[in-house]
């Protein structure tokens, strides 16, 4: 192994993010103990950037003194119940700034100035299920009740992540909240949503130029909510019983398509797409106009012929058809780039703790590290994608390094200047 990933990786967060710096501001809302937070901060950080199954898992490497290298001289190293103790109890508001660090950092960087999609900032807003469990709950967890009478105790969260162009970052989270005393239901996925795009423009201003959603979110409260923080909505639409697709389709019926166009794929394979574009839909119960845009795509690949429809709607009244059809197939990269990565990658949906705090704080510990990660991937590695580089061989790479890596280095996120 010629390059050291291990240290160009911790010397990029040192030095462009400030790492180091931002963990020693967490706080600790311990007493007293013997083990720093900082020390328990980068043990559970550096596990879930490479990926740990479980806590489990990472009290073996603490037992196999897999960190021993990577943190400065005579540190206690704590054991897994200490870090299950300091997670319930932890400096959530902390991680959150952190997180919100890495993003105000990439966007000083340019990581996005040329946009996402054909120029434009593109998000997606996607609700994810983290686990369920029929045994164990706690304050916070959502309940249903199966057919066969059982409860099911769950927690979910409404994730806003870049999609397009690399990296896919995600840029905030916000918990589903429980029933509460006069309720009773849970909240819904959408009065999740509209808190979490509230609070990113909050924090970060115009942090898209648009809010990609699927069906769920085809409602006028929703639209408006986007637009009251200044930018546009597109909507995916699935409800043919809507008057605003009966209308829409109907005017369709009536003449050709408006724009006509081949997408190449791979192998000769290629897709013929027809887009048909009409402007001021009422939203209904709403004030609110949208342009209804019909797509039917002819696919060819070299064994056969796929024909499928789909219906959007958006605010924007200059985007073009050709980039909504985009933005619409890349919405889908939130499940299966952001969602999929993490759950089947960064085992996102593995319960490593249940209690109230402990949930949020170890779901932000993964999100934080799968920014940082992807940041590391497709800013300080140089043509990690035309390469075809693959994420885990560089990991499996650091895991190696780990026991490799020469005494006496010192990990530049533990070096004071």
């Amino acid at each position: 192994m010629n390059k050291s990933y291990l240290k160009q990786m911790l010397i990029y967060f040192s030095k462009i993010y400030h790492l180091g710096e931002k963990i020693n501001t967490l706080k600790d809302k311990r007493a007293k103990s013997s083990v720093k937070i900082s020390t328990v901060t980068f043990v559970v950080l550096f596990g879930f950037m490479l990926q740990i199954r479980s806590f489990n898992r990472l009290e073996h490497w603490l037992k196999k003194g897999k960190f021993k290298k990577v943190l400065p001289k005579k540190t206690k190293i704590p054991r897994i119940d200490t870090i299950r103790r300091v997670l319930s109890n932890f400096d959530l508001d902390g991680l959150n700034e952190l997180n919100n660090s890495i993003i105000k950092t990439s966007t000083k960087n340019k990581v996005f100035r040329k946009g996402t999609i054909d120029g434009l900032k593109v998000v997606a807003i996607d609700g994810v299920e983290l686990f369920e469990s029929t045994n164990k709950c706690c304050d916070n967890c959502l309940t249903r009740v199966q057919k066969d009478g059982i409860t099911h105790y769950f927690h979910r969260s409404v994730i806003c992540a870049s999609v397009g162009s690399d990296p896919h970052l995600i840029i905030g989270q916000e918990m589903l909240e429980p029933k509460r005393d006069a309720s009773d239901k849970d909240e819904g996925e959408i009065t999740a949503g509209k808190r979490l795009i509230r609070k990113l423009h909050k924090e970060f201003h115009h942090f898209a130029d648009i809010i990609v959603a699927d069906a769920l979110y085809c409602k006028s409260t929703w639209i408006k909510e986007v637009l009251s923080i200044g930018m546009d909505a597109v909507v995916r639409v699935k409800d043919e019983r809507l008057n605003i697709v009966k209308d829409a389709l109907g005017l369709f019926k009536c003449r050709e398509a408006d724009k006509e166009w081949t997408v190449k794929k791979k192998s000769n394979n290629y897709i013929k797409i027809k887009a048909w574009d009409e402007d001021n839909f009422q939203m209904p119960n709403s004030d609110i106009e949208v342009r209804f845009i019909k797509f039917i795509e002819e696919i060819h690949s070299s064994s056969k012929v796929e024909t499928k429809e789909s219906w959007i709607i958006t605010t924007s009244k200059v985007t073009s058809v050709e980039t909504l059809w985009k933005i619409i197939h890349k919405r889908w990269e939130i499940e299966n780039n952001a969602f999929h990565q993490l759950k089947t990658e960064w085992h996102l949906n593995h319960c490593f703790m249940h209690s109230p705090e402990g949930v949020e704080t170890v779901l932000m510990f993964i999100i934080i590290a799968f920014n940082l990660m992807q940041l590391y991937f497709f800013r300080c590695i140089r043509n990690f994608r035309e390469k075809h580089m693959l994420q885990i061989d560089i990991i499996e790479d650091i895991k190696d390094e780990i026991f490799i890596i020469e005494t006496g280095w010192s990990n530049p996120l533990f070096v004071k200047t």
